[in-house]
């Protein structure tokens, strides 16, 4: 009798010290680890209320996966995929139309941006060339064939338009550089070329522009590279030194409230930060489950601020409300 009332009073005594301890432990659980590298500080979530997948339509028998996203000011989602099709959704995730790419035989694009005119631009990459729809899926027109030289393209890979109507494209073949067109895809002016020094690049796979100032994903440099319209450079964007630096970012997006959103692909991660290097939060880890990507490719802002990611080794468009 007196050995159970001991071990009965054990019990009780190590269950009021856990209900104790548990708050202490979910704090460091949340706050203690810092990510992959704890000695590069503290990490910083990216406070998300609500995520959700849109579907993405089979084709045949084959479950595509996306790759590049574009949402224009009426939260019209614009989605490459890779079987060759350009998918556009409205802002809750319906999807309203689709159309495919000329050919997509020996690979598919990468990089799509709707055009102010409400034409659609996709840099179609293996085909080394820029195709130039009209709203309704049809070709209007395509410039650019594969070679190095000014106006020739090997791989492009990303497509903006600055608001005088011309186009910036990036690639990441032999010359690793952005090209600047106008309109009528005639050659205005280039730069960059392949390296790791001030303005030169290893893959620019993602464009913004933001003040005259035009942003770009060097992804295989970890790092985010700024150049003024006429192409030249101004300054490396990057996380403060207390913080991970970026892993393989892959694209992103600059909204009018200065902030910058990228997609990490090796890190499979969003990150949030601000023009100066600030970090306002991180989302995400690789993996399979919810909260999680696996080699995520593009991303875009909605004007609500929800965030959608194509988490492409998942097949799936995810949507994140903060």
């Amino acid at each position: 009798m007196r050995l159970s009332g001991l071990l009965c009073g054990w019990r009780l005594s190590f269950g009021l010290s856990l209900l104790l301890l548990l708050p202490l432990l979910l704090l460091c659980v949340s706050g203690c680890g810092g990510g992959a590298d704890a000695g590069a500080g503290a990490e910083v979530l990216l406070p998300i209320s609500g995520e959700r997948t849109w579907r993405i339509p089979a084709a045949d028998r084959f479950l595509p996966a996306p790759r590049g996203l574009y949402s224009d000011e009426r939260d019209d989602v614009y989605v490459l995929d890779d079987a060759g099709r350009v998918l556009v959704y409205d802002r809750t995730g319906v999807l309203q139309r689709q159309w495919r790419m000329p050919d997509s035989r020996i690979g598919n694009p990468e990089g799509i941006w709707k055009l102010r005119d409400g034409r659609v631009a996709v840099a179609d990459t293996h085909y080394h060339r820029v195709v130039i729809f009209k709203s309704d899926g049809q070709v209007d027109f395509m410039f650019g064939s594969e070679g190095r030289e000014p106006g020739q393209f090997v791989f492009p890979v990303a497509v903006l338009e600055d608001e005088a109507g011309n186009l910036y494209v990036g690639e990441y073949g032999d010359h690793q550089r952005v090209q600047k067109f106008d309109g009528g895809g005639r050659f205005l002016l280039q730069f960059g070329r392949h390296g790791a020094g001030p303005g030169e690049f290893q893959r620019p796979s993602g464009l913004a522009l933001r003040g005259g100032e035009v942003f770009v994903v060097d992804a295989f440099n970890d790092r985010i590279q700024v150049f003024s319209e006429s192409g030249e450079f101004r300054r490396i964007l990057k996380l403060s030194d207390e913080f991970e630096g970026l892993a393989y970012p892959y694209d992103l997006r600059v909204t009018g409230d200065g902030r910058v959103y990228v997609i990490e692909n090796r890190a499979a991660r969003l990150t949030v930060m601000t023009m100066e290097g600030g970090l306002l939060g991180r989302y995400g880890s690789p993996g399979r489950n919810s909260h999680q990507f696996y080699q995520p490719w593009d991303l875009t802002v909605l004007t609500d601020g929800r965030i959608l990611v194509a988490d492409t080794g998942n097949h799936r468009l995810v949507e994140l409300t903060p």
